[in-house]
């Protein structure tokens, strides 16, 4: 039944009055004249305020996505799932919804700032840097929370390079000759004690020649200036590891988790770590997990293959191992086929 605004429901209500009881007052703001208390009971189920102020927010957010992406209604809510991801590190599944977001507006700034952040904690730095090309000549002031983001990841970048860029063509000068490399590199350390790549590859340095405590003392030290260094993660766990201080391997890279719920090269060390301690298992579990995540990434494919030849899977891991060999970096292919064949030991 429809309702006519001009004749009052119920009672001899005037226009100052509400148009189902008839007192002398209503809600102002209602095409219809009702009191609150006639207003609520018309209400067959009374909102809660919370759900309320949730219905109100997903209203407002199918809206900014709408305004966002005007042309399709679904990039939006693709964009919105990947923003979710980003707030829970799950930062390999936000890094591929943004970049179908970019493919589909590549002029979006604030997407290519996201994709950026999302990018950088997967250690796709190339993929994070060429996302600056989006906003190269613009500004915008509105977001200070991802501006800080944003300059926070530029930063991070620094961490990838030497303070003093002329060692960048020492270190290429001496090719494969280790023994000048770490004894130059040695040097520029004492030099520029605090340049943070040059900690880890020295660090890097002293791990390939079994000298754990010096490896735990730089990564430490590189980690408490740029906690968000992920190589350093990954080097002082393995150091943890080849120490058989397991708990302290897994406490790290939980800590990295942290930074990246989705951190591919976190979650093959914990793999490794597990295969040491023979919990074959779990260490199985984890890296389907991981390959899951990244099923063409190198150090995964490797990991996967170890965790099938220790649970005896040897279907599973003979065809992983014919992909293994047709991957471009097969520079491990070596001892990963010595661990397989037992004339490379990999535990006790």
């Amino acid at each position: 039944m429809e309702v006519n605004d001009n004749i009052p429901a119920q009672g001899t209500a005037g226009n100052d009055s509400c148009q189902k009881c008839g007192i002398p007052s209503y809600e102002e703001g209602y095409k219809i004249r009702l009191c609150a208390p006639c207003r609520r009971g018309l209400s067959r189920y009374p909102i809660k305020k919370e759900v309320l102020w949730a219905a109100l927010g997903v209203g407002l957010l199918v809206l900014f996505s709408l305004a966002k992406f005007p042309k399709s209604f679904t990039a939006g809510l693709n964009y919105e799932r990947a923003l979710k991801l980003e707030e829970q590190h799950k930062y390999i599944s936000a890094e591929a919804a943004l970049r179908q977001t970019l493919k589909d507006y590549p002029e979006y700034l604030q997407g290519a700032c996201h994709y950026m952040i999302a990018a950088y904690y997967n250690d796709h730095l190339a993929e994070a840097d060429s996302a600056r090309e989006h906003w190269a000549g613009q500004t915008f002031n509105k977001e200070k929370e991802l501006i800080e983001r944003v300059n926070e990841v530029l930063g991070g970048f620094k961490n990838y390079h030497f303070e003093d860029t002329a060692f960048h063509f020492v270190r290429d000068s001496l090719g494969n000759d280790n023994i000048a490399y770490r004894a130059a590199l040695k040097q520029y350390v004492q030099q520029h004690p605090k340049d943070n790549l040059a900690n880890y590859l020295l660090a890097d340095q002293y791990f390939e020649t079994h000298e754990y405590t010096a490896t735990d003392s730089l990564c430490g030290q590189v980690l408490t200036a740029a906690p968000d260094f992920q190589p350093a993660y990954g080097l002082l766990a393995a150091a943890y590891r080849e120490e058989k201080q397991y708990e302290k391997a897994t406490a790290i890279c939980n800590r990295w988790l942290k930074l990246n719920a989705e951190s591919v090269d976190a979650h093959v060390s914990l793999v490794k770590i597990l295969l040491k301690q023979k919990q074959d298992k779990q260490a199985l579990e984890k890296a389907l997990y991981a390959y899951g995540l990244e099923p063409d990434n190198a150090s995964i494919m490797q990991a996967l293959t170890l965790a099938y030849h220790f649970n005896k899977q040897t279907k599973e891991r003979d065809a992983l191992l014919a992909r293994v060999k047709q991957n471009a970096d097969t520079s491990w292919l070596g001892n990963l086929q010595g661990v397989i064949a037992g004339t490379i030991p990999y535990r006790d």
